[in-house]
């Protein structure tokens, strides 16, 4: 016996370790088995451990994993990886259900926390089985799993890690992960039609009882924003279209959008963060901002502990609990450190931007003044191909160099950083990646409208970049993809024929067939990329918004596009994530955390840009503040307006961010019922 994976454990042979507990006929390495959708219960997390690591390590994981409740089966879907099979039986779900305090609704239809000794006033199905959803389960059951750490005996543990996290840390498995549900995940897809192109309630309501609340509210903030950027497209296309019946009145016209579109992107996030407030109170009767509420709110980072957190252990100065604390004044200094180095690489990078910037000039008058001095510069293709987009080539090779640095940079100063929760380390990690991508993807833009004050050629900028990301990212990621995906599913399908014939030669032709869901899922789902969240895909969205946003002065028409992006989006997304990636771990969330903000910085900064662009790119300035007055005096009236549409943006976030006033009924309602209730029974 391989006892290889044992090898780590500090104090203790392997071979002793081993011999201490003998390994039961069901616990010895798994036989070969080919598995299809109906042998694997939904809501089941897969360990694929490799098998050329051993098999020992794989059992004393499975004893340590049954020891806490957990149903484990064994499978072995290909030669590389034996994997183990994880279910959570239903007195297990229901403790942990309510040691994470989820909310449910009741018999009467109250949403409230659940209780196992009350579980009578949440079903009456006999067996509770249609109690939770998959994505409820699965977070119970990775909740289990990462309180099964390695205990004293182990080497090189990191912080808060499971033993399933330190096998996959030290290479012994691929990877820990959901398995998706076919049935349930095609029933997501049939939300989606050419005639219904976004999600509704029922089908956000899907995507939370599939994949968690966490990607449901990246959804939920998609539909939502590609609704409001309807409203801005149609805006953008009378103005373009009045633009060109009006032609003496298109500065005065181009002047209106860009308040049109500034405004909203104010009103986007303040009817987001309302939006936010009603889709949280309908999954948990739950309101944000509430006092009475937050402390409710919190149980959601009873499983957001970081699992590579550190610290030491305290006693709770009110619970006497024991909990683990990171020192303040540590903190504070991780901190600090971050922010110097974050500094001073935005500086340096800047300075890069700006080199690789002044270098298609220097380039440029290379060209006029000494090209023609030197014989390999004179042929056409030289001069005019390789020459003429050298400096592009070189600038987009220092922002390329630049992101991968700074992704690396801002990883590791978040990760020394040590956050408590997930939701702050993502939070942290954002809004580094915000300002170095606010940089990356807008420098080149901001210096050809303010440096070299280039109108048409802004224009140009932008509307290809639209237009690129239209055709060009779309193809990439939906054609490319469902190609890939089919060929995939073919080759496997062909394999599995291939066997079957080999296995059965007698078999009639017309019995020899082989459906897809007879396929091994296990094996297929190996083979997808790992999951890597909605992180790029808010990116994506904060990206389109910059361009929009701060350009829209440039190109108005940029709103349409964007549009029609986001309606081919929605299916990309979800597209990838069924079929593309493993399935996500469930993440409860109340918001999206750093992104809002990132979007509300934003719409404040595309003030200044597009009356920067009307006043000094375009010089449109006298169409808005009227002519015969001089440059200085035109520029003193814009920063008026500026500080005007400052002042109405305030106003605007005032005005529509609170609780909605159905929400506050709805409160004021249960409170009233409740009451009552409590009347009768005392009486």
């Amino acid at each position: 016996m391989d006892h290889s994976g044992l090898r780590r454990r500090r104090g203790h042979d392997a071979d002793q370790v081993a011999s201490t507990q003998p390994l039961s006929p069901s616990s010895r390495a798994p036989q070969p088995a080919s598995l299809n959708h109906a042998d694997i219960e939904p809501a089941t997390m897969a360990a694929a451990f490799f098998v050329s690591k051993g098999t020992e390590l794989l059992n004393f994981a499975k004893r340590k994993v049954e020891q806490h409740g957990i149903i484990t089966r064994l499978a072995t879907p290909n030669p590389q990886h034996n994997v183990l099979l994880m279910n959570l039986p239903l007195p297990e779900m229901l403790a942990t259900a309510e040691e994470l305090a989820l909310r449910k609704r009741d018999l009467e239809g109250n949403i409230r926390t659940f209780s196992a000794a009350d579980v009578a006033l949440f079903t009456s199905h006999p067996d509770a089985s249609n109690l939770f959803s998959q994505s409820e389960h699965l977070l119970c059951l990775e909740y289990r799993l990462d309180r099964i750490k390695p205990d004293k005996n182990f080497d090189d543990v990191l912080g808060n890690e499971s033993i399933l996290e330190w096998c996959k840390r030290q290479h012994y498995l691929e990877d820990v992960f959901p398995l998706h549900d076919p049935d349930a995940a095609q029933q997501i897809l049939r939300e989606l039609s050419f005639s219904k192109p976004l999600y509704d309630v029922a089908g956000i309501s899907k995507i939370q009882d599939y994949f968690g609340d966490k990607v449901a509210l990246y959804f939920s903030f998609l539909v939502f924003y590609t609704k409001m950027l309807v409203t801005l497209a149609i805006a953008s296309a009378i103005v373009a279209m009045l633009t060109k019946l009006l032609p003496s009145r298109s500065s005065l016209l181009l002047f209106l959008y860009c308040i049109v579109a500034t405004l909203w992107g104010t009103m986007l996030t303040s009817l987001w963060k309302r939006k936010n407030i009603e889709i949280v109170y309908m999954w948990t009767s739950l309101i944000m901002g509430d006092a009475s509420d937050m402390s409710l709110m919190s149980m959601t980072k009873k499983e957001d502990v970081r699992r590579k957190f550190f610290g030491v252990e305290v006693s709770h100065r009110i619970t006497g609990e024991k909990i683990v604390v990171f020192p303040k004044r540590q903190k504070m200094l991780r901190l600090a450190i971050s922010c110097i180095v974050v500094l001073a690489s935005l500086f340096v990078s800047v300075r890069l931007m700006l080199l690789g910037l002044d270098f298609e000039d220097i380039m440029d008058k290379w060209l006029v003044e000494k090209a023609h001095l030197h014989k390999w510069s004179s042929p056409y293709i030289m001069k005019a191909v390789v020459l003429k987009n050298l400096p592009l080539v070189v600038y987009l090779a220092c922002i390329n160099i630049l992101n991968t640095m700074y992704n690396i940079i801002a990883k590791k100063l978040t990760e020394n950083e040590n956050h408590k929760y997930n939701a702050d380390h993502e939070n942290s990690l954002v809004l580094k990646l915000v300002l170095f991508q606010f940089l990356n993807m807008n420098m080149a833009y901001l210096y050809v409208a303010f440096v070299r004050q280039d109108y048409e050629r802004l224009a140009s900028s932008i509307r290809s970049v639209l237009m690129v990301e239209l055709v060009i990212g779309n193809i990439k990621e939906t054609i490319i993809p469902m190609f890939l995906v089919r060929r995939r599913r073919k080759a496997k399908l062909d394999e599995a024929l291939k066997k079957k014939k080999e296995e059965n030669p007698d078999l009639d032709e017309s019995e020899c067939f082989v459906e897809p869901a007879d396929l091994d899922p296990i094996s297929t789902q190996l083979e997808m990329e790992p999951d890597s969240g909605v992180f790029e895909d808010y990116f994506e969205l904060l990206r389109q918004f910059s361009q929009i946003s701060l350009f829209a002065a440039a190109f108005p028409l940029g709103a349409v596009l964007a549009a029609i992006n986001n309606f081919i989006e929605v299916y990309t997304d979800t597209y990838k994530l069924i079929n593309m990636t493993r399935r996500s771990s469930p993440r409860r969330a109340l918001d999206i955390g750093a992104w809002v903000r990132a979007f509300e910085f934003i719409s404040v900064v595309s003030i200044m840009t597009n009356l920067g662009i009307i006043t000094v790119t375009a010089d449109y300035a006298d169409a808005v503040v009227g002519k015969g007055i001089s440059k200085t005096e035109e520029y003193f009236w814009m920063i008026v307006i500026e500080h005007v549409l400052l002042v109405i943006q305030f106003g605007l976030m005032t005005m529509y961010e609170g609780i909605p006033s159905w929400v506050r009924d709805q409160r004021a309602k249960e409170r009233y019922l409740a009451s009552k209730k409590a009347t009768a029974q005392s009486s």
